[in-house]
């Protein structure tokens, strides 16, 4: 089944029950009524473009419109091309050009960074606009500008899907194990073996609220939160953006009944002062990844049962180990095979740390590849194994614990950052002669970005200025919380900035 052809199912099997719902506006959708706003989006879009497969970028904020856009492109065979909206500069024209994208929808938050990179970009030509007004204040030149609410048909039949389930049907982009952000093509066979294996680990029913204020060109809340939901006839709550201060409260006004803890979510909630709000809730369970908080003292506090680790997924491998309800070992789903091995790639001994390496004999459940850069999907493979990067161990029962990440990738509030675009960003600065970005502790559980720069003869900058020259070109959480200003850069044999002095030197970096 694909996904538009399951979204018109639940709408038959669930019809007047609410399956959205925005936490800002109060406004919420039936299955039935989101069907036909998703079949008037599809049928719009093939009157005003042609029935010709397309690559379509969304580039929104969190919304109906956005989670029934997605449907809409599913329903008529289009690929969506999830462009991470907090991206600027070098690395959002990247991401456009990568995928040939020639149309976008998007909203007037997101003009001013098109603007920057307008000069760069190769294929866009079309830009759907949420609302136009902001066109007058920030001019876009050379773009075709259609107004969404002109994309809306009036017609509301369901559109038969043409695809097969191991189809492309979207490209999610990841930083992958080193360089530049990648593509990760999924079929809507990844899509649904991911939500279905959500549904019993986290016992999820028809009469379930998931909270979601994680952008939804994340496989996150796509396809852990709001698809599931779907799929068991429950009721999914979205936001744009995660707010401590209005987390409770919400959950508590839409009857939340669990939601998942990405990021450095979990630490923020425990460290914010104790209120009244905190056992003023439906919530039964979560999930949190990573956990730095024991599920004693988070569960004690909240008055909720916190599902202990265990759980490993990524937008390359798919969902591939579920958690336990009461056992922070994780399980291994059926479909998949991993094995743990050491730096020549051996299989080391149950309860010993190693690289994961992920395969599955079943189409579809992994990423069909890294768009547009073949030799990249290549390099992710060893004789038919996927390398995560991730270090991970299996005890004697054969349960899966992660470890620890050591692949070029660094994890800020919940956003896997690769480090070569922050320095692709810095770099840009006529000033900077190299610079080297690494991860290291961040007091919210997962790591902050301690940038090492060395300044060309003659030159002189502050760290306040290269923080401030970063903020500008950067997405925030790319953002480095310390920069570190070098004499002589250490490097490797081969030239490269040793990163492994560097993590020593930041310990002795006045932080």
């Amino acid at each position: 089944m694909t996904l538009g052809d399951l979204i018109h199912q639940c709408a038959q099997r669930y019809s007047d029950k609410i399956c959205l719902t925005d936490s800002v506006t109060a406004q919420s959708i039936s299955y039935r009524d989101f069907d036909a706003l998703i079949n008037r989006f599809a049928h719009g879009l093939i009157a005003k473009f042609g029935t010709e497969k397309r690559y379509m970028g969304l580039m929104l904020e969190n919304s109906i419109n956005y989670v029934a856009l997605s449907y809409a492109l599913k329903k008529i065979d289009w690929i969506e091309v999830s462009i991470n909206r907090a991206f600027r500069g070098p690395s959002l024209a990247r991401m456009i050009n990568l995928t040939n994208c020639d149309t976008i929808i998007t909203s007037p938050a997101h003009f001013p960074a098109l603007l920057e990179i307008n000069e760069d970009l190769q294929h866009l030509r079309t830009l759907i606009v949420s609302d136009s007004s902001s066109l007058a204040s920030t001019p876009l030149p050379a773009y075709n500008i259609i107004e969404l609410p002109n994309i809306l048909s009036s017609n509301e039949t369901h559109i038969q899907s043409t695809a097969s389930d191991t189809d492309l049907t979207a490209i999610m982009f990841t930083s992958g194990t080193t360089g530049v952000s990648k593509g990760c093509m999924l079929s809507h066979r990844y899509a649904m073996c991911t939500a279905e294996n959500m549904i019993e680990p986290f016992r999820l029913t028809g009469d379930d609220v998931n909270y979601t204020p994680y952008p939804l060109s994340h496989i996150g809340p796509a396809y852990y939160d709001i698809l599931p939901s779907f799929m068991t006839g429950g009721r999914a709550v979205i936001r744009d953006g995660f707010s401590l201060s209005s987390f409770w409260p919400e959950v508590a006004r839409h009857g939340v009944t669990w939601f998942m803890c990405l990021g450095s979510v979990q630490q923020l909630l425990y460290s914010a002062p104790v209120t009244p709000h905190d056992k003023q809730h439906e919530v039964t369970r979560c999930w949190a990844t990573p956990a730095p908080v024991p599920k004693e003292l988070f569960d004690k506090r909240f008055g909720l049962h916190l599902i202990p680790g265990g759980g490993y997924g990524s937008t390359d491998a798919g969902w591939v180990v579920v958690p336990q309800w009461d056992d922070p070992g994780g399980i291994v789903l059926p479909h998949f095979e991993i094995k743990i091995v050491n730096e020549h790639y051996d299989a080391v001994p149950a309860d010993c740390d190693g690289e994961l390496l992920v395969r599955s004999s079943e189409a579809g459940v992994m990423f069909d590849g890294y768009f547009g850069l073949p030799e990249k999907t290549r390099e992710a493979w060893k004789d038919g194994w996927f390398c995560t990067g991730d270090i991970a161990r299996v005890d004697k029962q054969g349960l899966f614990y992660f470890r620890y990440r050591i692949a070029e990738r660094i994890r800020v509030r919940g956003e896997m950052v690769s480090g070569f675009e922050v320095e692709e960003g810095i770099l840009s600065h006529p000033a900077v002669e190299d610079a080297a970005a690494i991860g290291i502790p961040s007091d919210l559980g997962e790591e902050d970005i301690q940038l090492f720069v060395t300044l060309k003869p003659g030159e002189n900058l502050t760290t306040e200025e290269l923080q401030n020259y970063c903020a500008k070109r950067m997405a925030k959480f790319m953002v480095p919380s310390v920069i570190s200003i070098l004499d002589e850069m250490p490097r490797t044999s081969t030239g490269k900035p040793e990163k492994g002095k560097l993590r020593e030197l930041s310990q002795t970096t006045a932080l």
